[in-house]
């Protein structure tokens, strides 16, 4: 059997406390020193008899929304479990290390900054780390004691459980609180065992501290591992003392389905060293214990991995609500039930995943989608996935519960849609109704400008309808209704307007063109009626030269007759002259009136005139020839 009792023999080298590779000093295996302050995170209060979850503890939790696996280091008060813990933080001093009989940690207390780790597939969680007050203290009560060592067990994803020397009956005895945590937790109301709780409760490590036996068994050396499940058997007998050891082991291997066991020899033989552990350099401890403390420290952080329930992986605010859940079991004196604790944490946390669906949904959307339908609808689709994404991300516990909060998520957002959707649409043919109202008004204008075409219209519009469908703010379906009963109805009226305009201004011009033609037509005639009289009066001149030179062949009979006569002809052949003259000069002025006409008809008109003209002087010359001729032959018969 095991070398109870045998110590190793001074200068012999101890056996590794934990099998593998040897680091240099007792923190190798622990993270840089890590920044923050232990927080309570479950107190007593004696005079209410009610335990108290600490504020600022939830708040650290709250605010690690990564997955968090917590190691919670539980054992016999004033036998070095904070020291544990400071070096997984890489600390001397973290949480509270005394020398003295009184324990210094009471209740639960975490440290406020999580230790960033990684899984194998490269994934990020935090390490919480939990230090509890030790059992059996003298101030304790047995229900009390049982409570905390509860608490730890069931928020813990890795229970190290912390003890001076080896594993015998007495330490056997100390873990009975293990049966009783059967009685103060249930999974379920009812019908609950320790088969069902072993579901829910951590890997288990216990820490074999100042250990001095040699890991023998029968000649041949054995793990810790094997040493713990050989002092884990059942012993043999039916007496009731044989039933109580053997319940004990029995809850231990039901309860703890995940255990190892792990060996820490003494730091030192200077016992007044030892009283300030953790004031001291770790080049000072003992070289096999600077091993054994840099290997403890690695296996910790391999085992202690996130912490799961119902495969479901707990993060930061899911450990606060279950601390929260447990504490206010215990405080209304009731069973601590997994089950009802969890199906609370889920229900808290589907309303955030709801809750946070939604706002992953809000700030996926595109606000600037186009105002269509379809993009729409499409956009809300899309949005839509990354929301139920994110709610699946967070979202634990029973079917149920989730399809409950995730129908609440969905009916939210698609309201918000519906609302957003309507809105967008409104504002959407709102800009439409600008748009084609500014683009009426711009061309109504140009279609009222003087000398206003079609084409210069058209050109126009063309403007317009480029800007119109550059306009991001009016878009849809509305957008091009719009555009298109405009260019069919406003439009089509305005190209109408200018068309009827443009034949208006054809008709008057028409009409002032026949106005023109009707008063050259009045002024032609008037210069042909002026034109026969002045005919009429050519030839009325004419008959009066034939009948001046028939008196004067009348007169050539007598010269005196001819000399008095002739006087006469003469004054009336030059009162004669005088109006021929004045009527050519008529003529004249009659001629050049017309020539600036500058029409056909009025040249016409003016031609004819001209020839009647040449042809009233010819005549005035023939009668001036016949006056001449007249003069002769009065001067003749004169001699």
């Amino acid at each position: 059997m095991f070398g109870w009792g045998r110590s190793k023999q001074e200068g012999q080298p101890s056996s590794p406390a934990v099998r593998g590779s040897a680091a240099p000093n007792a923190r190798s295996a622990s993270q840089p020193a890590a920044p923050g302050i232990p927080l309570e995170l479950v107190r007593y209060d004696t005079e209410t008899g009610k335990f108290h979850v600490g504020e600022q503890a939830l708040q650290a939790l709250r605010a690690t929304k990564d997955p968090v696996g917590v190691v919670a280091v539980c054992g016999r008060a004033r036998q070095g479990k904070s020291f544990i813990l400071n070096q997984l933080l890489g600390k001397s001093t973290g949480f509270q290390v005394a020398p003295s009989v009184r324990p210094c940690t009471k209740g639960l207390w975490m440290w406020s900054a999580p230790i960033k780790r990684r899984n194998a597939d490269g994934s990020q969680y935090q390490l919480v780390l939990l230090d509890s007050e030790g059992i059996d203290a003298w101030d304790q009560t047995g229900q009390y004691s049982t409570q905390i060592f509860s608490l730890a067990v069931l928020l813990s994803s890795l229970f190290v459980y912390n003890q001076m020397g080896g594993i015998d009956e007495a330490a056997l005895d100390k873990l009975s609180l293990v049966t009783e945590m059967t009685k103060h937790i249930r999974v379920r109301s009812e019908n609950s065992n320790e088969a069902d709780l072993a579901s829910f409760t951590p890997s288990f490590l216990w820490l074999l501290r100042d250990f001095y036996l040699s890991l023998e068994e029968e000649g041949e050396l054995v793990t810790a591992r094997q040493y713990l499940e050989t002092a884990l058997r059942s012993v043999s007998g039916s007496s009731s003392a044989a039933q109580a050891k053997n319940q004990i082991r029995d809850s231990i291997k039901a309860l703890f389905p995940d255990r190892d066991c792990l060996t820490l020899v003494r730091p030192m033989g200077d016992e007044k060293m030892l009283a300030k552990l953790e004031t001291l350099d770790p080049s000072q401890f003992r070289p096999e214990f600077q091993e054994g403390l840099s290997e403890l420290t690695k296996a910790i952080f391999q085992k202690a991995q996130p912490k799961r329930m119902n495969n479901s992986i707990i993060t930061g605010p899911m450990l606060a609500a279950l601390t929260e859940a447990y504490v206010d079991a215990i405080n209304k004196g009731a069973v601590p039930t997994i089950a009802t604790a969890w199906q609370g944490v889920a229900e808290a946390e589907s309303r955030r995943a709801a809750d946070a669906a939604e706002a992953a949904y809000q700030a996926a959307f595109k606000t600037d989608t186009p105002a269509d339908e379809i993009a729409l609808g499409r956009e809300y689709e899309r949005a839509l996935s990354i929301g139920q994404r994110t709610f699946r991300e967070v979202a634990v516990g029973e079917a149920s519960i989730q399809q409950a909060n995730e129908k609440r998520f969905q009916d939210r957002v698609q309201e918000l849609f519906k609302q957003f959707k309507e809105q967008r649409l409104t504002n959407a043919a709102l800009e439409c109704e600008q748009l084609i109202n500014k683009g009426t008004q711009q061309l109504t204008e140009v279609s009222r400008q003087a000398g206003v075409t079609p084409e210069i219209l058209q050109a126009e519009y063309n403007k317009f309808e480029q800007a119109y469908t550059k306009a991001t703010a009016a878009f849809g379906t509305t957008k091009w209704d719009r555009l298109n009963d405009f260019r069919n109805k406003a439009f089509a009226g305005l190209q109408q307007d200018v068309q009827r305009q443009l034949a208006q201004a054809r008709q008057q011009e028409v009409a002032a063109e026949r106005q023109k033609a009707q008063q050259a037509e009045q002024q032609r005639q008037q210069v042909e009626a002026r034109a026969a009289d002045l005919g009429q009066q050519v030839q009325r001149l004419q008959a009066e030269v034939d009948r001046l030179h028939s008196e004067l062949s009348r007169e050539r009979s007598s010269k005196e007759q001819h000399t008095s006569r002739l006087s006469l002809l003469e004054k009336q052949l030059q009162d004669k002259s005088s109006l021929l003259d004045a009527v050519q000069r008529e003529m004249q002025q009659a001629v050049q009136r017309e020539k600036h006409r500058g029409e056909a008809e009025q040249r016409a008109a003016v031609s004819q005139l001209d020839l009647q003209l040449q042809q009233a002087t010819q005549q005035l010359a023939d009668a001036r020839k016949a006056t001449h001729t007249a003069q002769l032959e009065v001067d003749s018969l004169n001699q």
